[in-house]
């Protein structure tokens, strides 16, 4: 078995390496600097109720947001830690799959499609997760808003997970936020009706579900739970949905179960943009 923390602390010994790439891709010193303001801290609890912890790596922390700005500190990562096979879970590039994307997360704590596949990764990890030195994906979550809490994007995959465990209540808030920060996202505003199915906030679920129904979601799983309540309404859907536009869109929408919040699955070419 790989040892998880060699993994870690071989990844923080590459980072002297990483500083003479940067010198030949002319990247800005300044842009390596650890200062206190930027300082992403861990926050937050796991699922079981115990503190978020982790190992800090040398390198950033970069705001996501900014990449377009800083494409030799975003290259440095995702061409030696947070390649296709990372982010597919197909294995890792300097260990453990896990272990590549604590560095990738650790160095860019809102990257959108790292989080995407931290909670994939989760979501195989329910029942326990499997490694004691890397924290599990909501304390990255966590961090991540906690880091940037104007980025919708953790928001959204917090309350994805809250729900798929059974925490509602903040699932909804998670989802409130990001529905604030990004008002016309029709896949949170389709997993927030969800959420208020479970919480049995019938009317305000159907509100949600006119609205996604009517810009073409081809997902029936909410339709399905408002009549088993009894709350559809016989004008919130046609026969036969359009197609969700994918203009100035990357995602990729395929139907979850009737039960499941549904998940983005972010393109490994592209970052999710909207």
């Amino acid at each position: 078995m790989i040892d998880i923390m060699s993994t870690i602390q071989r990844s923080l010994t590459a980072t002297t390496v990483y500083i003479s790439i940067l010198a030949f891709a002319n990247i800005s010193p300044a842009a390596l600097a650890w200062k206190g303001d930027q300082v992403a801290p861990w926050v937050g609890t796991t699922l079981s109720g115990k503190e978020c912890g982790g190992v800090r790596v040398g390198y950033g922390p970069f705001d996501y947001l900014q990449r377009a700005g800083l494409p030799g500190e975003l290259g440095v990562v995702e061409q030696s830690h947070f390649t296709a096979k990372v982010e597919n879970l197909e294995g890792g590039e300097t260990g453990t799959v896990i272990a590549d994307l604590h560095y990738t997360l650790g160095s860019w704590p809102n990257h959108h499609r790292a989080l995407n596949s931290v909670l994939k990764y989760r979501l195989q990890h329910l029942g326990d997760w499997p490694d004691a030195v890397v924290p599990p994906a909501e304390c990255y979550m966590q961090r991540a808003i906690k880091f940037n809490p104007n980025d919708p994007k953790p928001y959204m995959m917090y309350g994805l997970l809250l729900h798929k465990v059974g925490n509602y209540d903040q699932a909804l808030e998670a989802y409130k936020t990001a529905t604030r920060l990004l008002p016309n996202d029709i896949i949170t505003q389709y997993n927030m009706a969800l959420t208020l199915v479970e919480l049995k906030k019938y009317e305000e679920a159907n509100k949600l579900a006119e609205k996604v129904y009517a810009a073409g979601i081809p997902l029936p799983g909410l339709k399905k739970k408002l009549i088993a309540a009894g709350f559809w309404k016989n004008g919130s859907q046609s026969a036969e949905p359009a197609t969700i536009p994918q203009a100035n869109t990357t995602t990729k929408v395929a139907p979850p179960s009737s039960t499941t919040p549904l998940q983005e699955e972010m393109s490994t070419s592209k970052p999710l943009t909207r």
